[in-house]
């Protein structure tokens, strides 16, 4: 196993356990405590974890908090965000919807359009469109991650190959022009990769919070994505870099400032 992909998989239960013993990694990893040491020494360098007696427990600065907990930060610019992006939605379209706080909310945004097939891995997503006789819903199945009430896993992989969309919805975890587009947990993001590949339009949604922020695993190189849609305190340098590499960049004003 590769460096990095043992670093992906210490921070994947991380996240999942909020600690890691080098005992246990050495075993389930099937290498020495040594480089185990090796790794964990590396990851806090970079700043995402913090070493302690016999193992390692996330830097606080890099602690994801739950699902329920980010629903209400930079609430007013994900909601903006999310009604612009409802835009590029037409009557007919196949959609994939990312999970997410801010793919929620853009949801929410499209149910009055009529005929969509909406394929998700979001249970909150999902919940949010079935009941609606105009929408065909697929989920894609999988391991269920529970703080983010989303699934991955080879279950999800393997059915996501003849899955194929007008356009995807994107919420990610961090842009960085030279990291790309990144998310946290290394699953989802694989799921969100692939679906990236079987879309025809891919349109990512991002609050200014997410900007000059890069998470453990990447989603996708900048150029894979054709529309970033931001908020207007989203730096200024980045979003000219951006329209540099021919991703369409649209800034929004949340509507409580648009009254100020």
């Amino acid at each position: 196993m590769l460096p990095q992909d043992r670093q992906s998989e210490i921070m994947k239960q991380l996240h999942e356990f909020k600690t890691v013993k080098i005992l246990e990694l050495s075993r389930d990893l099937n290498v020495t405590r040594e480089t185990i040491r090796k790794d964990l020494y590396e990851l806090e360098e970079k700043g995402l974890v913090r070493k302690v007696h016999g193992g390692a427990i996330l830097n606080k600065a890099n602690l994801e908090t739950s699902y329920i907990n980010r629903k209400s930060t930079n609430e007013n610019e994900k909601r903006s965000i999310a009604k612009r992006a409802s835009e590029f939605v037409e009557n007919g379209d196949t959609l994939y919807i990312d999970y997410g706080t801010t793919a929620l909310l853009f949801t929410r945004e499209i149910l009055s359009k009529k005929d969509l097939t909406i394929i998700t891995n979001s249970l909150p997503i999902a919940n949010e469109v079935i009941d609606y006789s105009d929408f065909e819903v697929i989920i894609i199945g999988g391991n269920v991650r529970k703080n983010e009430k989303s699934l991955f896993g080879p279950i999800a992989y393997r059915g996501i190959e003849k899955l194929y969309v007008d356009k995807g919805f994107f919420g990610i975890g961090g842009i960085d022009i030279n990291a790309g587009f990144t998310n946290v947990h290394m699953g989802e993001s694989e799921v969100s990769r692939l679906m990236l590949e079987h879309s025809q339009k891919n349109i990512v949604m991002a609050d200014y919070s997410k900007f000059n922020t890069v998470s453990m695993n990447q989603v996708a190189p900048i150029e894979k994505v054709d529309v970033l849609i931001t908020d207007e305190k989203a730096d200024p340098k980045l979003l000219e870099q951006l329209n540099e590499k021919d991703v369409k960049v649209i800034t929004v004003i949340p509507e409580d400032e648009k009254n100020e």
